[in-house]
Formats: C-alpha cells, sequence, structure tokens
C-alpha cells in the first residue's frame, strides 16, 4: 500500500473501526462466558456446593458428574468413596446437586438420625410428569405430604404382625407352586433349569392375590410375561442412568421424544392391566339398602382392593387407591425376586454346598420330619440359619443397588456441614451394606453364620443393612417381605440339593452378576441350576400337604396345574 494511502484519514478510520470491532467482539464473547459462567453457578443448578462436604472433581458445565458415572452408577460412587476415603460426598447430576451415602454410619445418620429431615422425594419429569401423568405415582416416589402420610398408615395396618399370620395359606400356596413348578419341569430333577421365571412369578402372584385375589397358573401365561415386562421398563424410568434428560433439561429437546413414547405406551399398557384387575374386585362388591359397597366373601381375608373400596372411615379417595394398588404391584413384587433369584445361584457354588448344609441340619434341628419343616415355615421363623440366610441375602444381594432418591424436608446439621432443604440424597446401597467398618473385614463374602445369635463378631444395628431403605420413608412391608423370602429358601433347602450347572453356570459376583448394569432393580443375568430332589415321596406328600392346606384358593386350569405339578 503506498505511503501516502497509509497516512491518509480515511485509512486511519477505517483500520480504528476495525480494530474497535475486534475489541468489542473479544469484550462481548467475555461478557457472554462470565455471564454462561455465573448462570451454571448460580442459577442453571439448584443449589451451590455445599460447604463442609468434598465434592467429586471435574464436573462438567451443563453434565455435571453424570457421564463420569459411566454406566453402573453405584459401583462408580462405591468405587469414588474407597478412591477418596470420602464415605460421603456431593456430586452435580446435571441441573441437580446430590449427596451421595457410602457408609453405614452416614446412612444411619441422614435417614435414620435425621429422618424427619429425609423422608421426601423429589418429582422428575420422566416418571412423575409422563409415566405417572394418567395415574398415581406409587406411594415410595411420592413427594411427602398428608396424601402420602395417609397412604402409607394403611398400607402399614395391613402388613402388621397378625395380618402377616392371616396370609399363610396365600404364602403357602404360592410357595409351594414355586417349588413343584421347579419339581415338575425340571423332570424331578433330571434336567437343569433356569430358576428366574420361578421367583418372577411367585412375588407377582404373592402381590395380585394380596391386592385383587387372582393369580396366574403358568409360567407362560402371556398377561404375565406382559405385566413383568411392563413393570420393568417403568422401573428403568426411575434409573439415574436412563433418565439423564431428568438432570440436563436440554437434552430433552434431542433425546427425550422416543423415551416420552416408550413411557406413554408402557403408561397405557400399565393402566389397562391395573384397571381390569381393579374391575374384577369391583363387581364382586354387592351394594347395601344405605347404598356403601360391601364385598360377597365376609368369612374370607379380604383382599387390599376390597378392604380400601369399602372403607368409608379413612377418606380414601380414587387417587389413594390407585397409588396404594399401584405401588404394591410395582414395588411389592419387582425388588424381592432379583435377591431370590441370585440367591439361588449362590446357593449352586461350591461355597453354597457348605451353606446348604449348614441350613439343612439347622432346619431339621428344629423340626422332625422336612414335611414339618415344609409346612410350618409359613407360620414361624424357628431356624436362626435360613433367617441368617436371608438378611445376609439382602446385605450381600440389595434388590436395587442405588436406592430411588431422597430429598430432604428441611435443612440439618451433619459435622460442619448445614444440608439444605430440597436438596438429593441417594443410599449407595451396594457400598452401604459391604462396609468393612461396620461388617468386618470380610464384608465382600457372603456368610449368613454373622448374623446367628450369639456370634462373637461386631454387632450390627438395625436396620442391619440398607436393602429395605430405613427411616420414615422405608419400606412398609419389611416384615412381610422377610417372611417371603423365609419361606422361599426354607422351602428350596428342604426339597433340593441345588447344584451348579455344567452348561450355564451363575455368575455371583457382588456387582457383575446384574444382567442390565444401568437397570435400577439387580436382576441377575442368566443361568441354570441342577435340582436335585432330597427325598421324592417326601416332597410329593408335602405338595399334597399344601393342596389340601390351600383347597379352595385356585379354581379351574389353576387347580388342574397344581395337581400335574
Amino acid at each position: 500500500m503506498p505511503l501516502l494511502l497509509l497516512l491518509s484519514p480515511a485509512t486511519w478510520a477505517w483500520s480504528w473501526s476495525w480494530s474497535m470491532c475486534l475489541v468489542v467482539l473479544a469484550a462481548a464473547s467475555t461478557t457472554l462466558a462470565a455471564l454462561a459462567v455465573i448462570h451454571v453457578r448460580f442459577f442453571y443448578v439448584d443449589f451451590p456446593s455445599i460447604h463442609g462436604l468434598p465434592e467429586i472433581p471435574g464436573a462438567q458445565a451443563l453434565a455435571g458428574h453424570m457421564y463420569q458415572l459411566g454406566q453402573d452408577h453405584a459401583s462408580m460412587a462405591e468405587k469414588w468413596a474407597l478412591q477418596y476415603n470420602w464415605p460421603v460426598f456431593q456430586i452435580r447430576m446435571g441441573q441437580r446437586r446430590a449427596i451421595v451415602l457410602n457408609s453405614f454410619d452416614s446412612a444411619r445418620a441422614f435417614i435414620i438420625q435425621n429422618q424427619a429431615a429425609t423422608l421426601d422425594r423429589p418429582w422428575f419429569h420422566t416418571f412423575h410428569g409422563v409415566v405417572s401423568a394418567t395415574s398415581a405415582a406409587t406411594i415410595g416416589t411420592s413427594p411427602w405430604n398428608d396424601h402420602t402420610k395417609k397412604q402409607r398408615r394403611i398400607v402399614g395396618s395391613l402388613t402388621t404382625g397378625p395380618e402377616i399370620q392371616r396370609l399363610g395359606r396365600m404364602l403357602d400356596l404360592e410357595t409351594c407352586a414355586m417349588v413343584s413348578s421347579m419339581y415338575y419341569d425340571s423332570k424331578k430333577g433330571a434336567t437343569e433349569i433356569a430358576p428366574h421365571m420361578y421367583k418372577k412369578r411367585v412375588s407377582l402372584n404373592i402381590m395380585t392375590m394380596f391386592c385383587y385375589g387372582t393369580r396366574f397358573s403358568s409360567v407362560q401365561n402371556p398377561m404375565m410375561a406382559q405385566i413383568l415386562s411392563d413393570a420393568s421398563t417403568i422401573a428403568s424410568f426411575r434409573s439415574t442412568y436412563t433418565i439423564m434428560t431428568d438432570f440436563i433439561p436440554h437434552l430433552r429437546y434431542s433425546k427425550s421424544s422416543a423415551k416420552n413414547s416408550k413411557a406413554i405406551e408402557v403408561r397405557g399398557r400399565r393402566d389397562k392391566w391395573l384397571a381390569t384387575l381393579l374391575d374384577t374386585v369391583r363387581q364382586k362388591l354387592v351394594t347395601t339398602d344405605a347404598g356403601t359397597k360391601v364385598p360377597t366373601n365376609t368369612g374370607a381375608r379380604l383382599t387390599v382392593a376390597e378392604l380400601i373400596l369399602t372403607d368409608s372411615q379413612q377418606g380414601i379417595t380414587e387417587l389413594d387407591v390407585r397409588t396404594i394398588l399401584g405401588g404394591l404391584m410395582s414395588g411389592g413384587f419387582e425388588t424381592v425376586y432379583s435377591t431370590a433369584i441370585i440367591v439361588v445361584g449362590m446357593l449352586s457354588t461350591a461355597e453354597g454346598q457348605r451353606i446348604q448344609k449348614q441350613a439343612y441340619e439347622d432346619i431339621m434341628s428344629c423340626y422332625t420330619t422336612p414335611e414339618e419343616a415344609f409346612s410350618k415355615c409359613i407360620s414361624e421363623e424357628k431356624s436362626a440359619y435360613v433367617c441368617g440366610l436371608v438378611k445376609e441375602a439382602l446385605r450381600f444381594y440389595p434388590p436395587l443397588k442405588l436406592l430411588p432418591a431422597r430429598q430432604t424436608y428441611k435443612s440439618f446439621a451433619y459435622g460442619d456441614a448445614t444440608i439444605p432443604k430440597g436438596v438429593l440424597v441417594y443410599m449407595n446401597a451396594q457400598a452401604i451394606n459391604r462396609d468393612k467398618a461396620t461388617y468386618g473385614e470380610d464384608a465382600d463374602q457372603f456368610r449368613p453364620e454373622r448374623w446367628l445369635p450369639g456370634n462373637k463378631e461386631k454387632t450390627v444395628p438395625p436396620p442391619y443393612h440398607f436393602s429395605y431403605g430405613a427411616g420414615a420413608r422405608g419400606c412398609t412391608a419389611v416384615n412381610f417381605s422377610n417372611r417371603v423370602l423365609y419361606a422361599m429358601f426354607l422351602r428350596l433347602i428342604v426339597a433340593f440339593q441345588i447344584t451348579e450347572s455344567a452348561s450355564e453356570p451363575a455368575n455371583t459376583d457382588y456387582v457383575q452378576y446384574k444382567e442390565d448394569p444401568t437397570a435400577t432393580n439387580a436382576i441377575p443375568s442368566p443361568f441354570k441350576v441342577c435340582l436335585t430332589p432330597r427325598d421324592k415321596a417326601t416332597l410329593e406328600r408335602c405338595f399334597e400337604t399344601s393342596q389340601e392346606n390351600t383347597d379352595g384358593m385356585m379354581t379351574g386350569d389353576s387347580m388342574e396345574t397344581f395337581k400335574r405339578e
């Protein structure tokens, strides 16, 4: 460019204007970046970092720690707790700040000692806003309010000790049907068998009998398969992995259409079969002259549906009916069976042979004959070893590795930290239940003996493990669930010697046994076992006795199936 042109006023003006543009652009970029940081720090995230609690490093601006958690959130949280030696830490799950509990003592401090402050549940877009839009959310997932308190009180009254005793015939029927199905389907022990569907059926049938007075007689029943499939899909919408859109809102615009469509589809089917089950009960009610509804079978144990549909004293609304029954149907059966399945796999291993031997010897020290043990386990829990097996099964193989989130109902102090109202709290049952400070150096081992009376090991205080949660929002049916597991384990051990499959042995690693690491429920991977009847004639007599005790509870093909089994 000529020197005169460089020196001209027009050139100076052009250069000055371009430079100012660059300066303005740079300043605008800096301002936007600063605003973005301020937004993420103070407005995008629901709570700023909680002073006094350590935070896992490396959070991303929008996703927080969501992608660092990988596919198996419970295992990664446990790894972080061990790596940093932090039994309690905070993370960012997208726009939500969360506290993760990884030790027994921290769980007791948050969930029991401060239970009034940690009894709320968060509201999530997918599960509450989509899946539960046409029906009620479950009792366990509902935010804390007067409705939830009333619903929990009603369910609690249905699972007291005396009520469990009244459920004896139903428990006899279903656990015997499970054992007899496995016996005959394995050709009386001649072929290997996968235990999964039998455990699922007994758990589902117990809840359908408990709630509606109906059951599924065959493991091939298509409606049963549909309910199990839908329940599994609905449960997946509570997984912290599969509902990232609940934590990272902008993903809803790019990733949620297919997920929402699936949620709406399964919601429609769920609503249909829940309505069908409830209608069968409504049709059996009769109207009195006073206009009230009463059940026709007044001499028999009433189902939950009958009780709540005819109860005019507690002010039960249609919302309460749907919430109670929906909660029992989802939370009531889909968790217990996952633990029951993997314990069958554990019993088939070399270590499981020792456990079976000790369990059988302890059972027979309490009863004079196998028939007596098979019969009376429904109404009593005399075998200390089998009781220990139940506790150890739930400790080592919790149905939910990462329990559904709590939300603090009010602020409280924990050490040097003030935990604010409204923050998420997760119990990592996988880590809590294997805390060596509580369970000892053998916490990584499956040992029912640790629960035997009089052992000299370190005593574990209540709640013994956190697989049922704890505190004010703990499972309302703890005693009933324990009785179901006790009856299942005792009857299986009395009936069979369970050994490992040569073709498809069980993976019993406390983490790797899960078929889907991203799933909420810890459903075991497929496996088979060999069932050798201890005494076929004795076992078949047990079936006959249970048939006599439960006569009248089954009709049609149910009766014929049970006899054939």
